[in-house]
């Protein structure tokens, strides 16, 4: 049972006073939202510039194991006439460690008998 009370929504002008404080109320709400969107942008910058970084050392480590070497640079010497005359072995400069044995050019048997050009 009801009491009889009849309720009905109904428009309710605000005051000046009351639009000042939600003037205010509003202009800090925007400021808020300005500032959270701009933060999201700059963590979410950060977090994406640190997951492309981590996803090139997991690429760069999934290549190694996948090949099972990697290419680096390296100072080589040239060791003419070995392991015969006519042929040249490739060598790691550092190390000694031969590369490989190649023929030798025309121009660098030459050189062996003194008729290199200077």
């Amino acid at each position: 049972m009801t009491d009889g009370r009849i309720y009905e929504q109904v428009r309710q002008p605000f005051t000046e006073a009351e639009m000042a404080v939600m003037h205010g109320e509003l202009v800090t709400a925007v400021g808020e939202v300005r500032q959270l969107r701009a933060d999201k942008a700059q963590t979410n910058a950060t977090i994406n510039a640190s997951i492309k970084e981590t996803e090139s050392r997991v690429f760069t480590l999934q290549e190694r194991l996948a090949n099972g070497y990697q290419t680096v640079e390296a100072e080589i010497v040239y060791i003419f006439d070995e392991p015969e005359p006519g042929r040249k072995q490739v060598a790691i400069a550092a190390t000694g460690l031969v590369l490989r044995t190649e023929q030798m050019t025309l121009a660098e048997r030459q050189r062996s008998f003194g008729f290199e050009k200077e």
